[in-house]
């Protein structure tokens, strides 16, 4: 009885393992199929990388470094957008001035950067991120750079925006040893004092106009209870001629103004005319924050004969300390 009751249970055992054996490969197979459809997944449908604000702050960083190496002279900064495939990232070119040999700053550099590696030709280095270039830095000795080139000088003007909250921090921008503008929000609580300020400092004073941005009825809501005074494309020629000459009177030795926002609303020429129209009559200049590509503000104040210029740099579109540097040094 014993060696039957034995070979039942072996018999037993055997007929389950065999049960056991297909069932075990399938999940197997299923296994491998689902990390094969992963692996598929990942490559088409992976988060893309973008290097943009990284690049910014490592620009800005390598920009600082060489400014303070003796006879290096920052003489251009470009930004060249890339992209392969889903990535994208932007490259920052900068070329230098340097006195006499470059070959003790290049060593700081390459301790500060070590991933930095001659591109090609003599000068020419490149920073390189997951085998991309992300920096390049061209080498001119300043005795290749025709005197007639060094003796050019460029001239900027600095606005500061949304002045009208606080006179201490207008105080701490009219301290500064440059002829800075400040451009003042109508309807704010130091509005007046702020450019009554300005003014005794001899600096220039500007009106920052509100005007219509980009997005739906809830957000322009909240942007107009937070700024008062905001110019909407839905308002008649009379709610603008109305509303730009009360903001005018907000803002006394005003000698010209620029959009606050207005991403949608410099792009609309029934309402960029009519508000020109107004500062025109106040003997106004326009200056074209550009804060849409698409806008016809200069274009319609050529139309008028009205004076009006074109924002060049955004020193402080990022709170980045080393990207405001760059923007700085890029002026």
């Amino acid at each position: 009885m014993a060696k039957k009751q034995t070979k039942r249970t072996g018999s037993r055992r055997r007929s389950s393992g065999g049960a056991q054996l297909p069932l075990f490969r399938f999940k197997w197979a299923l296994l491998a199929l689902v990390v094969v459809l992963g692996l598929l997944v990942l490559r088409g449908f992976r988060v893309p990388r973008d290097y943009g604000a990284s690049t910014r702050r490592l620009a800005g960083k390598l920009i600082s470094h060489l400014s303070h190496q003796k006879g290096w002279t920052l003489m251009s900064s470009t930004w060249v957008g890339r992209q392969d495939g889903r990535d994208r990232w932007e490259m920052a070119v900068t070329t230098w001035w340097v006195e006499g040999s470059p070959r003790q700053g290049l060593r700081n550099l390459k301790r500060t950067f070590p991933r930095l590696a001659l591109k090609g030709g003599k000068g020419e280095w490149a920073y390189y991120r997951d085998g991309w270039e992300v920096l390049r830095v061209l080498i001119v000795p300043r005795a290749r750079i025709p005197l007639v080139e060094r003796r050019v000088r460029a001239r900027v003007a600095i606005v500061i925006d949304d002045m009208g909250y606080r006179v201490d921090r207008a105080r701490a921008f009219l301290d500064l040893p440059w002829s800075i503008t400040l451009s003042i929000l109508p309807f704010t609580d130091r509005a007046r004092e702020i450019a009554c300020l300005a003014h005794k400092r001899g600096r220039e004073v500007m009106l920052h106009l509100p005007m219509d941005a980009n997005g739906g009825g809830e957000a322009i809501e909240r942007l107009e209870s937070r700024t008062p005074g905001m110019l909407l494309v839905s308002m008649s020629e009379g709610e603008l001629r109305a509303l730009v000459r009360r903001e005018m009177d907000q803002v006394p030795y005003a000698r010209g103004a620029n959009n606050h926002m207005g991403s949608r609303f410099t792009r609309d020429a029934r309402c960029m005319r009519v508000v020109l129209q107004e500062l025109k009559a106040r003997g106004y200049y326009f200056l074209d924050s550009l804060t849409d590509s698409r806008s016809v503000a200069c274009r319609e104040a050529r139309r008028l004969g009205l004076r009006c210029f074109e924002r060049d740099v955004f020193l402080d579109n990022s709170r980045d300390e080393a990207y405001i540097l760059h923007q700085l040094i890029l002026l």
